[in-house]
């Protein structure tokens, strides 16, 4: 798993690759503890060349959403690859959390307000 981050206009982006699984999940889990105690506005998890994904590594973003709108952040995924969406689908994670096709799509809707923070008192199952 390797990482790239960036900053464009006050939105963080996490560019991921390779597999996001038990080995990777807990440095990813420290990375996204940064950016709380940093309380980062907005975060965009890039996930185009990433190939897997576990349950830890489904668990670690959740996590992260959740816990970013305890201070009102905005937290997206974008470039889910064919491999990716299959598994999103199966878990439903789009009902979650806001995913784009690219990362500039992400970013848009961020910019315009169109993606809310996680809500606790949201119906998981919609």
């Amino acid at each position: 798993m390797r990482l790239k981050e960036s900053h464009e206009n006050g939105v963080v982006i996490f560019a991921l690759s390779g597999a996001i699984d038990l080995h990777y999940a807990p440095t990813l889990r420290a990375l996204f503890q940064s950016k709380l105690n940093k309380r980062c506005p907005a975060l965009v998890v890039d996930l185009t060349a990433v190939d897997f994904i576990d349950s830890t590594g489904l668990a670690t973003l959740i996590e992260y959403h959740r816990d970013a709108a305890a201070h009102g952040g905005i937290f997206s995924l974008a470039g889910v690859n064919p491999n990716l969406k299959a598994i999103f689908d199966v878990v439903q994670f789009e009902k979650v959390l806001a995913i784009f096709p690219t990362v500039a799509e992400a970013k848009s809707a961020i910019t315009r307000g169109q993606v809310p923070p996680y809500m606790a008192d949201e119906p998981a199952n919609g």
